[in-house]
């Protein structure tokens, strides 16, 4: 089953959602499952498969997505804000770190997919000042093996792996930081049979269309990899969380409030998610 949570009400989720889902074969709706607040059940399909939850809608609907879930499911995840999910009472910065407690390993990787293009963060949503403190071969390693094997398993094979420095230019030799040693040091101790190449300057990994769906691009941190994505991509890519115990995916835009009850919402990217759903 792939089970499906509405995100934000007052965001472009449920929209987005809906109008991607319209377009699937009745045989392909079948496979979804939707947890929506319940005072937005009038609006969806009779086809759907749904189950209404109380406020906070974003909090309750992942807690029970997540109970369903089993090792044979997919859960896709609509935008939400920080402010609307917590584990144990308390405030997470998102998805991802609601997932890292919940399922108690802090090594769950962040992971972005497009059409042509895979992007591993090593890093996410931590400060900038403190990227460097954090950098180092244990991280690298783990955060790579993780995403190679879940790769392998949902998508396919990897022929390349793709690694970029932290500072610019890949620190220039040492003239403009030293914080590439940790990078190097773990590209010599990586035990995987791709190809490895870096550390190289973040800012040319996307040059010349070398971009492919057997590559895989390895960026120190969030907006150094993610800023080339989304200009290259747009919203037509997937957020996919890997090492739970089973697929997380999302769409790789928020909840554009501005938009919301506008019925203009752009639903391309999640009719992306749900089609790479089916495919796995």
């Amino acid at each position: 089953m792939i089970y499906v949570t509405a995100g934000h009400e007052k965001g472009i989720g449920l929209e987005v959602f809906l109008k991607a889902y319209s377009l699937l074969s009745s045989a392909q709706q079948e496979q979804f499952h939707l947890f929506v607040g319940e005072e937005f059940t009038k609006e969806l399909p009779s086809s759907l498969s749904y189950t209404a939850v109380k406020a906070p809608y974003s909090h309750n609907a992942l807690e029970l997505a997540c109970n369903k879930c089993g090792p044979n499911d997919i859960l896709v995840t609509m935008p939400t804000t920080k402010d609307e999910l917590f584990f144990n009472g308390k405030n997470v910065s998102g998805h991802t770190e609601y997932f890292r407690k919940r399922y108690n390993n802090e090594n769950i990787v962040m992971f972005f997919k497009s059409y042509e293009a895979n992007v591993l963060l090593i890093t996410d949503h931590i400060p900038l000042k403190e990227v460097p403190t954090k950098i180092n071969s244990d991280l690298i390693h783990k955060k790579i093996n993780i995403c190679v094997d879940n790769y392998t398993k949902y998508f396919g094979n990897l022929n390349e792996i793709i690694i970029s420095g932290i500072n610019p230019h890949a620190g220039e030799g040492g003239i403009l930081g030293d914080e590439e040693k940790e990078v190097t040091n773990a590209i010599k101790g990586l035990t995987v049979k791709q190809k490895v190449s870096g550390p190289l300057p973040a800012d040319g990994l996307f040059i010349n269309d070398c971009f492919a769906h057997d590559k895989l691009f390895v960026y120190m941190y969030h907006d150094q990899g993610l800023a080339p994505f989304k200009t290259m991509f747009k919203s037509k890519g997937a957020n996919i969380t890997l090492g739970l115990p089973f697929l997380r995916l999302s769409v790789d835009h928020g909840t554009a409030f501005d938009l919301y009850g506008k019925d203009c919402a752009n639903y391309m990217g999640c009719y992306y998610v749900l089609k790479l759903a089916l495919k796995v």
